[in-house]
């Protein structure tokens, strides 16, 4: 199945890179098409992000294309990392991945938890 790796990255030191590789490889061992927003950059927009400096793309940019990975490239659910509700890129993909009807999980401790509509519903709610 492919899955999408959602999480924070925004204000995250070298933008959470490396939480994000950590998943995707802990996923990939158990069988997962993964899709990263931290592996699909292009090597400039890569640098500034490992290195904290800021891209020449804008953080919407970034999130539009997502967006359409996520409707458009064969995604079938979401893998939140953890503190993914302090994001907003990570809640608009959860949203996404609703209206997607999607399955959904939660990174625990580099084991994907099965989540339901309905969590994820109130994760976003208690975010507000």
């Amino acid at each position: 199945m492919k899955v999408y790796l959602a999480g924070p990255m925004t204000g995250i030191k070298r933008n959470n890179f490396p939480a994000f590789w950590d998943a995707a490889s802990c996923l990939r061992q158990k069988g997962f098409d993964v899709l990263s927003p931290a592996e699909i950059d292009d090597p400039e927009d890569e640098y500034a992000a490992l290195n904290d400096l800021p891209s020449k793309k804008t953080w919407g940019q970034f999130l539009a294309r997502d967006v359409k990975l996520l409707a458009d490239d064969g995604v079938q659910g979401i893998v939140f990392l953890p503190n993914w509700q302090t994001s907003r890129g990570a809640k608009l993909e959860a949203t996404v991945g609703l209206l997607c009807n999607f399955v959904f999980w939660e990174l625990i401790d580099g084991v994907p938890v099965t989540k339901d509509r309905e969590w994820v519903v109130q994760q976003l709610a208690r975010s507000l």
